[in-house]
């Protein structure tokens, strides 16, 4: 009799457990946001340009769960707080999970509630403020359901959509660059291109959604990437069971150093597939980039 009361409290226990476990990656971290700060020192940063302050953001998968729009103008009311000098995204800003995403190429198949709450979400874009401006690229999952409409979208919210192409960002201490590549699931990433007018030894930025082309662009030293969300889920010890990247377990801390070059990886801020993140939470990322003697990445403090 003891034996099976035993039993039954383990089987209790086991239930709680599992469900405080599905209500945390389900409901909490999911809704949860942590501002992570970096220190990013390069040697491929001008000595005579100015060190800046960037806020990265990328993969808000807008949804009617977790990502509506009123949590995009939070995060955005979270990013001015920070005053950062630039606010770079880094695409997937249009959601799905595993019940939509057979219509995700079909624009005409999306619901008037789809259309409209994605419109919100972009529009809630356009309150971020920083003095040197908003730069993004797209995504996967932006180009499944318009390469075109996103941009448009995008361009509409007042940031400057970079695909293929550069920038120039005048500043009075020393002129920034941002060079913008195409997603590499439904476009070509071509870095040459994108290069193109950028001046020999310019302090440079180079923005992706999927962080594998850094192993073929040598001459990107400092790249910023999204898509991989750390796995999504992570387990002790396991890490993540599910891998979209070569990159994934290498930059699940938020970086990786490669020589003199850097590939920076932000676990990104919304939820692909099942609306879940257990052990990633999402994610804002605070870049104190500048000139140093080698690549090097730190952690200044996390909120």
């Amino acid at each position: 009799m003891r034996k099976l009361k035993a039993g039954r409290w383990m089987l209790a226990l086991g239930a709680i457990l599992l469900a405080v476990l599905a209500a945390n990656a389900f409901w909490f971290e999911p809704e949860s946001l942590t501002v992570d700060r970096f220190d990013v020192q390069t040697p491929y940063w001008p000595q005579s340009t100015a060190p800046i302050r960037a806020v990265f953001l990328t993969d808000l998968h807008i949804d009617p769960l977790h990502m509506t729009p009123a949590r995009v103008r939070s995060i955005v009311r979270r990013v001015n707080a920070l005053h950062p000098d630039i606010v770079l995204l880094g695409g997937d800003y249009v959601g799905t999970d595993w019940l939509t995403v057979h219509r995700m190429r079909q624009l005409w198949a999306r619901s008037k509630a789809d259309t409209a709450r994605e419109h919100d979400g972009f529009q809630a874009l356009s309150r971020l403020s920083a003095p040197l401006g908003v730069y993004g690229v797209l995504g996967n999952h932006d180009c499944w359901w318009s390469c075109d409409e996103a941009a448009r979208q995008l361009n509409a919210a007042g940031v400057h959509v970079l695909i293929n192409q550069s920038a120039r960002v005048q500043r009075h201490d020393g002129d920034l660059w941002l060079a913008g590549l195409a997603n590499q699931t439904t476009d070509h990433p071509d870095f040459a291109k994108a290069m193109n007018g950028v001046p020999k030894g310019a302090a440079l930025i180079t923005l992706i959604h999927e962080p594998d082309p850094f192993a073929n662009h040598p001459e990107a030293k400092l790249m910023l990437a999204g898509h991989t969300h750390a796995g999504q889920v992570r387990f002790p010890w396991i890490g993540a069971p599910i891998r979209n990247s070569r990159y994934l377990e290498e930059t699940a801390k938020g970086w990786l150093t490669r020589g003199d070059r850097i590939l920076i990886v932000s676990r990104g801020l919304g939820e692909s597939g099942l609306p879940v993140r257990f052990g990633a939470p999402p994610q804002i990322m605070v870049l104190n980039i500048h000139a140093g003697k080698a690549a090097a990445v730190s952690m200044l403090g996390r909120s």
